[in-house]
């Protein structure tokens, strides 16, 4: 090649190490081009991911792509991946009533369920094994580096990926070590975090790594009620053993088992505002309760309980076959929880219990083939086999007792001719089966040294069926609405997804791509609430159809990295959680909702003025909205169709004070319009053996309306966080003291706000879940390695 000619996207930045064993820099790097002198000291690193299933610089990947170490996570004291926006301002975490059904959302689309049926919009893999319960990893040990990947993603890992996936890769074996990691944090707020780490040289092609950790904090909630008890703290335990065998150059195994136990209730929610006159009301009065923003306390009668446990196990092959690749990834896992609380949140018995239990089970099978790179087109190609059993059980219980003005003070039945004491119980059992099996491949030409062509297409077959069971409790009687029902249905789907794009090289360091792809979500079932035995609880699969631009680039030899993404993305058929028109209670129902359409700007940068100092940056613009989604409840006061407004009076329930309508036209719902946020890191050695780091961040978004209504009673105002640590270590890393401190501010910022369930029990009231990450936390951690 002539001297001063670019080098093919594909020769360049070559990792020397094998597709299943990389290492991930703090953020994108540029693809190292040819030098006739050594970089500069201070050049941001280059960074190599397994986006597209094999080793490659993330400048090279048509796809917007966000990666960090665990060192990252540990100076940001990211613990869980609900704090996984403080690094992607794409990333979202929408809290629900439980942790099943609460989840992440990317570029403003995600799923909230309550249903067993139903899985997220959000992949979430760990080690290359796809989580159907992405719940069951509730907190980060030993994470080596994290992938977050925006837009449709399913084509190429496991299944139902289509609005993002977030790949956690940890911490192998080293096979020439023997050595320890004893990690300790001490904060307010009963925060105490422990991580243990073993890692044995067993032979000089084997290796075992212990990973052991306890994760505990205090609730935020207090239930006057009860004497102040927390009604929601933390307390989680994992253990994890992985083990790595290589025997001889082409072949590597990797074992890895884990079981995480979790005893602690994880969503209470608070009253916002509350109606004088209303059981809400007069509680609060009687136990000193303030509802508002910043409300942390609640005066409730019923218990709070919760538990759950993960555990599994998985083997990866990898075997050089000439100069391919094979790789077998096999995993057994199963997830199991049980969870419930005072439904109303008083001290009046209206539904003192309401909560459930679920429990999944799922065998996963991938086989992939992987092509050497180096070539004019290469390509990776594989079968996956996905098979899920889970079973859940959704019960509420109480007397159905409350307070209405009428009633001046007073307890009264809600159901005419009841006594106080009458027990009334609903328990819904759902059990899904579901099986995948999929068929991929993406194939890469190298069409110039500056153009390449990557086309890639996934076929997959679903098949799903329901055992659906509402069944009475002896010695109670059915909520009002409710019937005994039993009856089964199945669904299936055939789907071809695909991706199609061209990236090419404007100048060194300066890569443009155009990507389009076709992405899919697996049919399910609502499983929720049935009218009756002829009940549709089919929900039929979710497309997205997505558009990117893309510009990646580096500056200043590479002191700076600054990369550009445009996107459009409309999903039909968008699976959503909406109000059932067909009960006469206020009940919910997972359906095909209609047509969603987001589009926006995302940009990240990293500087490195120096060697000492790193300034890194990033934000997004999103406009969302609604194209189609009929059956929203209108909020309180909305005016009716005869008042001049859009909402219509349920069928099932014509005197009924709330309505329904289309929501077409208005903004997703807890999608932040503006976000963005900063990271600025100093470290120097300072002598005497010692190396001092400091670091500051910031993190802000816009208002977020959590309502699809467009209710103005469910908006969070805009808000920043600041978070800081500073840390004196020793020149070897043998020993590291730091400080941290996160929500500085004490920035008191609602996870999700939302209309108290029944209009007609508290009329214009609102309830609210907090983050952890909603309060001032400070911290001391002293990690050792020998």
């Amino acid at each position: 090649m002539p001297k001063g000619q670019n080098k093919p996207l594909y020769a360049r930045g070559k990792p020397a190490i094998g597709a299943g064993l990389v290492v991930a820099a703090l953020s994108a790097g540029s693809a190292a081009w040819a030098q006739t002198s050594p970089p500069p000291a201070n050049t941001v690193d280059d960074i190599v991911v397994t986006a597209q299933r094999r080793a490659e610089n993330v400048q090279n990947v048509p796809i917007a792509i966000t990666a960090v170490r665990g060192e990252t996570l540990q100076n940001l004291n990211i613990t869980q991946p609900s704090q996984l926006s403080l690094i992607d301002p794409s990333v979202r975490f929408k809290q629900s009533l439980s942790s099943s059904a609460s989840g992440l959302s990317i570029r403003g689309v995600g799923t909230s369920s309550f249903s067993a049926g139903i899985e997220q919009s959000i992949s979430t893999v760990v080690d290359g094994v796809v989580l159907a319960v992405p719940s069951g990893l509730s907190t980060l040990s030993d994470i080596d580096r994290v992938e977050i990947l925006r837009g449709p993603q399913g084509m190429l890992f496991g299944k139902n990926a289509s609005a993002g996936l977030v790949h956690f890769i940890t911490k192998r074996p080293k096979l020439d070590a023997t050595e320890g990691e004893l990690d300790v944090q001490i904060g307010n707020r009963g925060t105490r975090i422990v991580q243990a780490i073993g890692n044995v040289a067993l032979t000089e092609n084997s290796a075992l790594r212990i990973v052991a950790s306890h994760h505990e904090r205090d609730g935020l909630i207090r239930n006057l009620f009860q004497d102040g008890v927390r009604t929601d703290p933390q307390d989680v335990s994992s253990l994890t053993l992985k083990y790595l065998w290589k025997p001889n150059e082409d072949l590597t195994v990797y074992i890895s088992a884990d079981r995480t136990e979790s005893d602690g209730f994880c969503c209470q929610s608070t009253y916002r505002k509350v109606t004088p006159g209303f059981a809400p009301a007069v509680m609060n009065d009687r136990y000193g309760v303030v509802a508002g923003p910043k409300n942390l306390d609640i005066a409730a009668s019923g218990p709070v309980v919760g538990d759950s446990y993960a555990q599994g196990a998985s083997i990866q092959v990898d075997y050089a076959l000439g100069d391919h690749t094979i790789t077998s990834i096999t995993a057994y896992r199963q997830f199991d929880a049980h969870g419930a609380s005072d439904g109303d949140m008083t001290a009046v018995n209206y539904i003192d219990s309401n909560g459930g239990a679920n429990k999944t089970d799922w065998f996963t099978q991938e086989l992939r083939l992987t092509s050497p790179i180096g070539q004019h087109f290469d390509y990776v190609a594989g079968l996956y086999y996905y098979n899920s059993t889970a079973s859940s059980l959704i019960r509420q219980r109480g007397n159905l007792n409350w307070i209405v003005p009428a009633s001046q003070g007073q307890v009264i039945p809600i159901v005419p001719g009841a006594s106080l004491n009458t027990v009334f119980e609903n328990s819904t059992y759902n059990d899904v089966d579901s099986t995948s099996f999929a068929v991929f491949g993406q194939g890469t030409w190298h069409a110039t040294p500056r153009l390449d062509i990557i086309v890639g297409a996934r076929s997959t077959w679903d098949d799903a069926e329901l055992d659906y069971r509402r069944a009475l409790t002896p010695g109670t009687m059915p909520i009002p609405g409710s019937v005994p029902l039993q009856f089964k249905q199945s669904v299936d789907a055939h789907n071809l997804s695909w991706r199609a794009s061209a990236r090419y090289s404007l100048a060194q360091d300066m890569m443009a791509y155009a990507t389009i792809s076709r992405g899919y979500k697996g049919p399910g079932f609502s499983g929720l609430s049935a009218a009756s035995a002829t009940a549709d609880q089919r929900v039929q699969p979710e497309i997205p159809t997505s558009y990117e631009l893309g510009l990646k680039t580096a500056f200043l030899d590479r002191r700076l990295v600054a990369n550009l993404a445009l996107y459009s993305t409309t999903v039909k058929d968008f699976q959503a959680q909406v109000s059932d028109l067909s009960s006469p209670t206020y009940s919910t129902r997972i359906t095909n909702a209609g047509e969603i359409k987001t589009k926006g700007v995302e940009f990240n940068l990293i500087a490195r003025p120096t060697v000492e100092l790193t300034i890194t940056a990033g934000g997004a613009y999103t406009d969302g909205h609604y194209v189609d989604f009929n059956g929203v409840q209108c909020y309180f006061g909305q005016p009716k169709v005869s008042q001049g407004g859009p909402c219509t009076t349920p069928p099932a329930n014509p005197t009924s004070p709330d309505g329904f309508f289309n929501a077409g036209g208005l903004s997703l719902a807890g999608v932040a319009e503006w976000v963005y946020g900063t990271t600025v890191t100093y470290q120097r050695d300072v002598g005497a053996g010692l190396h001092m780091a400091g670091q500051v961040n910031w993190n802000w978004q816009s208002d977020v309306n959590f309502a699809p209504s467009g209710d103005p009673g469910t908006i969070q105002k805009a808000y920043g966080l600041l978070g800081a640590r500073i840390a004196v270590s020793s020149q070897d890393a043998r020993w590291t003291l730091a400080l941290l401190g996160s929500n500085l501010l004490d920035e008191r910022f609602a996870a999700m706000i939302a209309p108290s369930p029944s209009t007609a029990l508290n009329p214009g009231g609102y309830v609210q879940f907090f983050s952890p990450d909603s309060v001032r936390r400070f911290s001391v951690s002293l990690s050792t390695r020998f």
